[in-house]
């Protein structure tokens, strides 16, 4: 049927299509067309819309809990994303429904957190995020395949109580670790108000462990060995530990026992106290040492550019742009090839010598500035290397604390995006929790 042919009803019957089978490109691009129809979108008029979302949202539990597929936890961030844009969850609230809304509202964290997550939200999406969800949720794991847990009591104490402490996203492994106060009151029992930019501390934690073969937990404890930034711990314990103040502050690093390569992680704090770790697979870190040495040069060039400044603006351009393509990414890795980048950029800096000396800039001299610059950019970086420069800009005041997760990303992921969709899931792993131990009691 040509588009300029469709009915408002067939209109509706096809977004409806598009949203069961998750074809939100074709969703969207049909909406778009709405002007040419002489259509104004009205969500309510799309058939069966709230079953298929759940359908969709069901789905994604399902590739969590059969097959371990956590990723598909980002994909629900998706969906919700997707229906909040065109207000797909628009209806007519009831007065209760009002009430359990207004009640959200006074979740100063929540609510903080639903529109970090999603953006501007309705009332109707927030009762579907606190009522829906944690249904769905629910539903599912009451039908969950027996043959992984001998009963529901014990499914429910799992995705209670175990799950959240530890699982994988985006590549990116996360575990709570413990409380905040915990690792408060240890560090100032290893700090003695010295002058040290960095102190190490060990701390013991005990963790409880699922195991699927004997249906039964254990408990075991890990030590894991801390590095902070005194300043940073100190300027923000008090921030951490205020209510209803929605910020991950970055703690330490984890140099022994940590749960990435080579026993390392970062930490974090979360608006609930918690200290959460995370941390990536040797060639994701790599990866973030590439991105650490890309802004130790972009640092380079903008000061490079100060130093030309005497040049006229298309020279001081041309000298600029080419040492940004020849520092390129893969050169970035090896130390081993600073002489032969070195070469290569004195070769071409040589077109310019005489626009130099009429500039009195000294040609060795500029060579001298960028092969140190190479040696800071091209020299071996490690993670501990790169938590350190970040702390000192923290305490420079160059960067807050609290942005130390968006930072540290890859694959358009970043910690903060981890931490900030984890604290979703936990508020409805909680009311999901409320409504079996009520369901429980009837």
């Amino acid at each position: 049927m040509a588009l300029n042919h469709l009915s408002e009803e067939d209109f509706y019957k096809k977004l409806s299509n598009h949203l069961k089978a998750k074809n939100f490109k074709d969703f969207t691009n049909l909406i778009e067309k709405s002007p040419e129809l002489d259509i104004h979108l009205n969500p309510r008029l799309i058939p069966n819309r709230f079953e298929y979302i759940s359908d969709l949202i069901l789905d994604c539990f399902k590739k969590v809990g059969e097959s371990y597929q956590t990723s598909a936890l980002g994909e629900i961030i998706d969906i919700l994303r997707f229906c909040n844009q065109f207000n797909l969850f628009d209806k007519d609230l009831s007065i209760e429904e009002k009430t359990i809304i207004n009640n959200i509202y006074n979740d100063v964290i929540f609510i903080s957190n639903l529109y970090d997550v999603f953006g501007k939200i309705t009332n109707c999406f927030i009762h579907y995020v606190r009522v829906n969800l944690p249904e769905i949720l629910y539903g599912y794991l009451t039908n969950f395949p027996s043959i992984y847990f001998e009963n529901i009591d014990l499914l429910v104490y799992y995705v209670k109580n175990i799950f959240w402490d530890q699982y994988t996203i985006y590549g990116l492994s996360v575990k709570k670790i413990g409380p905040f106060k915990g690792f408060y009151d240890i560090f100032k029992r290893s700090y003695n108000q010295s002058t040290t930019d960095f102190i190490e501390f060990d701390i013991y934690y005990k963790y409880t462990s699922f195991y699927y073969e004997l249906n039964d937990t254990k408990e075991f404890t890990i030590v894991k060995r801390h590095l902070v930034s005194p300043k940073n711990i100190l300027s923000n314990a008090d921030k951490i530990l205020k209510e209803n103040d929605y910020k991950f502050y970055s703690l330490s690093m984890v140099l022994l026992g940590g749960i990435g390569p080579q026993g390392h992680g970062f930490t974090y704090s979360t608006p609930k106290k918690e200290v959460i770790e995370i941390c990536s697979d040797i060639r994701e870190n790599n990866a973030i040492i590439i991105k650490y040495k890309i802004f130790l040069k972009n640092q380079f060039l903008k000061k490079l550019r100060k130093e030309l400044s005497s040049l006229k603006e298309d020279l001081r351009d041309s000298i600029i742009n080419y040492l940004d393509s020849a520092l390129n990414q893969k050169e970035l890795i090896g130390y081993n090839k600073k002489d032969r980048v070195l070469k290569i950029i004195s070769n071409h800096l040589t077109n310019f010598t005489e626009a130099l000396k009429i500039n009195k800039l000294n040609f060795d001299d500029l060579i001298d500035i960028i092969s140190e610059a190479l040696s800071i950019i091209l020299r071996p970086i490690n993670m501990v290397d790169q938590f350190k420069c970040r702390m000192d800009l923290i305490n420079e005041g160059k960067l807050d604390s609290d942005d130390i997760a968006k930072l540290t990303s890859l694959k358009g992921k970043s910690h903060y995006d981890v931490l900030k969709e984890r604290l979703f899931f936990q508020y409805i792993n909680n009311w999901f929790y409320e409504l079996y131990l009520a369901k429980k009691v009837k």
